[in-house]
């Protein structure tokens, strides 16, 4: 109890001890109005100093609402609520004070010991019932360990098809049926575990709990490449997919095959255990252990923290949900709450104007907002959408664009595998990262952050981004460990020279990478924003590296400027939004040549895209067709190959050529695509070119001689 509750009771006792000591009357018909008046003062007092009293009642008897998706509904009403009470008060109390001044004994006797109560008592039962309605459709927060098969109505949406849930929906009874088909079907194997790859969110959720509920242990992979698998994949390991991988039991055909045989369970989350495999930076698979424990404490802790946000929303993702990220908030966070979710992700920007209509959460990564940014299409949603980010940093640009677009900011998550969600941010509103309870930040003796938290391993988690915290808790990240390198005995950080680039406002996006020649140097991949594109469109590539040299060379010494600039539409990203340092210093490997220029390019294990063009000042077209430039066959099978060996670092030679056509000719100055893929089994390598478009120039396949 605070002290004003105290002091409000003190009060009223010494009212009433000095009315019956001096036995005056007016004390004693005046105690009413007196304790009214204090009802009112505390009652008023929390509609300004949040939660609402009403409110801390209902969490004190009944701590998952602060955990419910509807929290800030309840909140809300509660607040009704308590206004309600307090013009009982106001009108209570004075009714009491006319009695007290204008009335009779029998009628201030009558009022106050009989009357005023059975008001108050009428008020309570009116809204006892109004709050068995409101609570009747309320979402409530269950940890998905203890849902039971009667936790959500039968016709509760799990998932849905479309663009919200008027369209084809799958409901709880649905999920119960073919939760216990899959079940049905794993336990007539023999394996202890099971890697789970499933693009459909609703199967993928299938499987989740039917591992979960046989007590198998799970892998999870975004990468189901048969390569991959393979490296995963033992005697004792099954494999679970539902898009037609190799050796896999497909989820859809067990679904039809199977009848429901297996009761819904409730599961000991202390005995789950589960991977979630990553490429690494090898590009070889890396298991990250979790338990089941973890993962129900990460969502536990991003309802409380995000309750507000996520009330009466649809969930709909752009992110793999086999990485943390995405299972954390558009897998385990949505079905604890009870909130529907999109089955199948978003791939293109465009896709978002669908859903205008529709209150939604948006699990976003920079990757895809930096593309609805560049795509600058006005987004008219009903409902503001709340917006999450994360897996690499959002430039400030982007997340202005996108509040610009939706009416709505993003809202940053810093995290990884290891630890989970840490800490977040709204870039408008602060720079400062704070920590998401009960993640505690500390620092270790190498400047590197340390996280410990209910979804950490016991000891906690040692980052390898370099921080500085502040008094309250907040902090900064200050760049990775990795990136303070040095170049002729001087140590530079990387993220310094990255931000004193953005400094000129001419940079979209930028990473320095070391590199490593007759001695190291940095090397720095540029996409300029519109101010950068206008600025520079008539001048060459040798007076724009000078630009920024004479930026740099203001803060940094002459010796360690970067020796290699690279200008990009944009810098290669993973799923995540993620840049890798090898990708952009494989960049940087392929000798700059004047003949093409690479406009973008992303990178996959054994498989690439590229984005080039070649100019119409290329030595390419001399000698072929003067007056009708195109660029010669022999060239496009001289870029694939060039393009292998830089991006895939193989140094195969031709062998002989299969199926090779010629489609459409490529003219200057006109960008085109070349995809590549690699087999390491048959050492053929297919590609096509293409124009923007889907247009195919070329396709074929390389027969290369294996490597000595």
């Amino acid at each position: 109890m605070k002290a004003k509750e105290i002091g409000f009771c003190i009060f009223l006792f010494l009212c009433g001890s000095l009315a019956f000591a001096f036995n005056n009357e007016i004390l004693v018909k005046i105690y009413p109005v007196l304790v009214n008046a204090g009802m009112l003062c505390i009652f008023s007092a929390t509609l300004f100093r949040k939660p609402n009293l009403i409110f801390r009642l209902a969490t004190f008897a009944d701590k998952r609402i602060l955990l419910s998706a509807d929290a800030f509904s309840v909140e809300s009403y509660c607040k009704k609520v308590t206004i309600a009470w307090c013009l009982f008060f106001i009108v209570n109390g004075s009714i009491a004070m006319w009695t007290v001044l204008l009335a009779d004994e029998k009628i201030w006797s009558l009022y106050n010991g009989l009357i005023s109560y059975i008001c108050m008592g009428i008020l309570f039962v009116v809204e006892y019932g109004v709050r068995k309605m409101k609570q009747s459709t309320l979402q409530s927060y269950i940890p998905f360990s203890k849902l039971r098969a009667d936790s959500r109505p039968e016709n509760a949406v799990v998932a849905f098809s479309g663009n919200g849930i008027a369209s084809e929906n799958k409901t709880w009874k649905d999920l119960k049926t073919d939760v216990s088909k899959l079940r049905t079907a794993i336990e007539k194997e023999s394996f202890d575990s099971w890697i789970l790859n499933a693009d459909d969110s609703y199967y993928f959720i299938v499987a989740l709990f039917a591992l979960f509920q046989s007590q198998k242990k799970i892998l999870l992979t975004a990468n189901c490449k048969p390569e991959f698998i393979r490296e995963i994949q033992k005697s004792n390991i099954g494999f679970l997919n539902d898009s037609g991988a190799e050796n896999a039991l497909q989820i859809p055909q067990v679904l039809e095959k199977f009848s429901a045989e297996k009761s819904w369970e409730t599961f000991d989350i202390q005995t789950v255990k589960a991977s979630i495999f990553t490429s690494g930076t090898t590009g070889a698979p890396k298991e990250i252990a979790k338990t089941g424990m973890q993962f129900e404490n990460e969502a536990e802790a991003l309802a409380k923290r995000f309750a507000k946000n996520f009330a009466n929303r649809n969930i709909y993702s752009t992110v793999n949900h086999h990485h943390i990220y995405g299972l954390a908030f558009s897998i385990f966070l949505p079905i604890s709450a009870g909130l529907p979710i999109r089955r199948m992700r978003f791939e293109f920007p465009e896709e978002i104007a669908q859903i205008e209509k529709e209150p939604a959460v948006i699990v976003a990564s920079p990757a895809f907002l930096k593309r609805l940014a560049v795509s600058k299409t006005p987004l008219h949603f009903k409902t503001k959408p709340f917006w999450l980010s994360a897996g690499g940093v959002l430039p400030d640009d982007v997340a202005s664009q996108v509040l610009t677009l939706s009416g709505n900011g993003v809202q940053e998550i810093y995290g990884c595998t290891e630890a989970g969600a840490i800490a977040t941010r709204d870039i408008r509103e602060e720079i400062l990262w704070t920590p998401i309870p009960p993640n505690q930040i500390s620092l270790a003796e190498n400047g590197c952050l340390k996280i410990q938290s209910s979804y950490t391993d016991a000891e906690g988690f040692l980052t390898g981004d370099l921080g500085k915290i502040e008094n309250d808790g907040k902090f900064t990240l200050c760049g990775r460990a990795d990136s303070i390198v040095k170049i002729e005995e001087k140590r530079i950080s990387l993220p310094e020279v990255e931000n004193r680039l953005r400094e000129t406002k001419l940079v979209r996006d930028v990473r320095v990478v070391p590199m490593t020649g007759k001695r190291q140097f940095l090397a720095a991949a540029i996409v300029l924003n519109e101010a950068g594109l206008s600025q520079f469109q008539n001048l060459s590539k040798k007076e724009i590296n000078e630009y920024f040299r004479a930026h740099l060379s203001g803060f940094l010494e002459n010796t360690v400027l970067p020796k290699k600039w690279r200008y990009l539409e944009e810098l290669p990203q993973d799923v995540m939004g993620k840049i890798k340092v090898r990708d952009i210093q494989r960049l940087f490997e392929i000798p700059e040549n004047f003949n093409f220029k690479i406009l973008r390019y992303h990178l996959e294990e054994n498989a690439f895209t590229v984005k080039c063009v070649i100019p119409e000042t290329s030595d390419y077209y001399n000698g072929h067709f003067p007056e009708f430039k195109l660029l010669p066959a022999v060239v496009q099978i001289d870029l694939v190959l060039r393009f292998f060996r830089g991006f895939l670092k193989r140094n195969s030679h031709l062998d002989r050529m299969l199926r090779i056509k010629f489609m459409h000719p490529i003219f200057p100055n006109v960008p085109f695509l070349i995809e590549e893929k690699f087999s390491e089994e048959t050492g053929k390598l297919a590609f096509r070119m293409l124009l923007e478009g889907e247009k195919v120039c070329a396709s074929g396949t390389l027969v290369l001689k294996k490597e000595l």
